[in-house]
């Protein structure tokens, strides 16, 4: 008796309805307009790959701006250098990062947000070079002006 209620409790899930996973789509930054790519990516032959996010605004830290980039390529060398630029006033500020690793490398930047209310917006430009053992290299690149 004890086996057929266990038999029941473990196949009893399995015809019950599920529903849809649902992920929300990026959201715009203005009302009709086409929501942003979030990253450039260059593919590498097998699963591997390389990938620079957009400088955007932190959440977890306010008052920064930030980008990660990484290099992924399963029991393979990997590794990844970038290059953030902040452009303002005509004076440009750059910050350098690499790392490298077995499997994935990733590497943050992040500078303190200088925009001030009715001035230009501030141009961050984002550099990478992705690079696996087997001589495979790309690079990935964006370029985005932000106000805090």
């Amino acid at each position: 008796m004890r086996r057929k209620i266990l038999l029941i409790l473990v196949i009893l899930p399995l015809f019950i309805p599920q529903g849809n996973a649902i992920a929300d789509p990026p959201v715009p930054d203005s009302p009709g307009q086409i929501a942003p790519k979030l990253a450039e990516r260059i593919n590498f032959p097998g699963n591997c790959f390389g990938r620079t996010d957009f400088p955007h605004i932190s959440k977890h830290f306010p008052g920064t701006v930030n980008v990660q980039a990484y290099t992924y390529c399963p029991k393979t060398g990997v590794s990844v250098q970038s290059t953030l630029t902040r452009t303002y006033a005509g004076a440009s500020t750059v910050i350098t990062k690499s790392n490298k690793g077995i499997g994935r490398t990733t590497v943050n930047l992040a500078f303190k947000c200088v925009w001030k209310p009715g001035k230009p917006l501030v141009e961050y430009a984002i550099y990478s070079r992705h690079k696996l053992s087997n001589g495979a290299s790309g690079e990935t690149h964006w370029k985005r002006d932000l106000k805090c």
